[in-house]
């Protein structure tokens, strides 16, 4: 009797530990639009540049689902022991979205936006997106807003108004960046991910500051990427 309860518990642990390393992502969709449209998770690539390139990489798909009114599902095991990055993407949004990979049930909403940004995100449910979310995505929610509110404004006074908005608000989102890149910085492969996703936004001195910490191979890495990115800017026409 005793071997047998033994067991049983042994066979219930090693459900709950298979369990806690598997992930649901449940999905809504605001634009019935995007109804019997595919959504599918890429793996993450760290030296993704634009959306173009996107659209051009032969990217390896982790899973695909289709949405059926308003909503989608996805549920895998988790690809590593720590939290990854993917990308999730409907062909007919403009931008992929970032999502964390970690055990636990993702709650993706996708939102319609407007001409300048048709669609944006909110994440819930696991650490690493709720930080995500907090950090970026709700400060990023508020820009495609404003953005959308002076793409629409004809008023010079209600311009003036959201330009200044935006000036802090982009600043916060300089703040966030970096506090959630060092947050995970030492968090393999999720840390570099998150640096190579939004170095960007980071101040120089933050910048400067998180590669001091960088092993030389990751360090090579970023500064290709940045060599890339410097490259596509001076093709851009000028505006002036």
């Amino acid at each position: 009797m005793k071997k047998t309860i033994l067991l049983v518990l042994a066979i219930s642990c090693s459900l709950l530990t298979f369990a806690q390393k598997s992930y649901t992502i449940n999905g809504v969709v605001e634009d019935k639009a995007l109804n019997n449209t595919t959504v599918y998770l890429y793996e993450y690539d760290d030296l993704l540049s634009s959306v173009d390139d996107f659209l051009k990489e032969n990217m390896t798909v982790i899973d695909s689902t289709q949405v059926k009114n308003n909503k989608f599902k996805f549920t895998q095991k988790v690809p590593k022991d720590n939290p990854v990055l993917c990308l999730l993407y409907v062909p007919a949004m403009k931008y992929p979205f970032q999502v964390a990979l970690e055990p636990g049930t993702i709650e993706v909403e996708i939102l319609k936006g407007g001409d300048t940004v048709p669609y944006y995100s909110t994440l819930k449910g696991t650490s690493v997106n709720n930080d995500l979310d907090e950090y970026l995505l709700k400060t990023i929610r508020e820009i495609t807003k404003l953005s959308n509110e002076m793409q629409a404004s004809s008023d010079a006074d209600k311009f003036q108004e959201i330009i200044e908005i935006l000036t802090k608000v982009s600043t916060d989102l300089r703040t966030n960046t970096s506090l959630l890149v060092n947050k995970y910085i030492d968090k393999k492969p999720l840390g570099e991910q998150l640096l190579f996703t939004f170095f960007e936004l980071l101040e120089k001195e933050d910048l400067d500051a998180i590669k001091s910490k960088l092993s030389k191979e990751t360090l090579d890495k970023l500064n290709e990427k940045q060599i890339m990115m410097e490259s596509q800017l001076e093709s851009l026409p000028s505006l002036f």
